[in-house]
């Protein structure tokens, strides 16, 4: 049984990971920063729709819930700033709430895994889609909003929810060319 003293000790060794990738982050350049966080987008992204894919409904949610966590945690940390899960949720929430489709496509596809058969491919794919495409949305607009000097304190959300959709449509197109199975371009 630890004591008190080797509980405080193993959560302070653990608390100097975020210091660690913070510093790490510090060392690269703007351009370094942006690609590290274009690189963390897409690979969120293509996570979400794995989640999408979660045949047990609402599970999907909670889980896409924790992937857009992390990417906001971690393309926060490229840019300095360290994000709680709390504010981390405050500020999902504001900015996909004011999206009325999304709040809606988004259950709706969860609760069609009810039904057998095609209810359940139709909500496979819907919430596959819909998840990449929001997580890489909410990617971008927080990586435009750390890149043009904001921090956590001054996020407009209202801003973000009014560019949502149209990030949410590149995320539809980015995905369709960069997912795995997709036809790529040829040049």
């Amino acid at each position: 049984m630890k004591t008190t003293d080797q509980a405080e000790e193993t959560i302070t060794a653990e608390a100097p990971a975020a210091d660690q990738a913070t510093e790490q982050a510090a060392k690269l350049t703007p351009a370094e920063v942006q690609n590290e966080a274009l690189h963390s987008i897409k690979n969120h992204a293509m996570t979400a729709m794995g989640v999408g894919i979660l045949p047990i409904p609402g599970l999907d949610l909670i889980a896409l819930t924790g992937v857009q966590l992390s990417l906001l945690r971690k393309i926060g940390n490229l840019y300095g700033f360290r994000l709680s899960d709390e504010t981390g949720k405050k500020l999902l929430g504001a900015v996909l709430g004011g999206y009325l489709p999304l709040m809606i496509a988004g259950p709706v596809s969860s609760v069609l895994k009810f039904i057998p058969g095609v209810g359940i491919a139709a909500g496979v794919l819907a919430q596959s889609t819909l998840a990449g495409a929001t997580t890489y949305a909410v990617g971008k607009l927080f990586l435009q909003h750390f890149a043009s000097g904001g921090s956590l304190l001054d996020v407009d959300t209202k801003e973000m929810g009014q560019k949502l959709k149209q990030h949410v449509q590149e995320g539809k197109e980015f995905l369709k060319k960069h997912a795995p199975g997709a036809k790529k371009d040829t040049v």
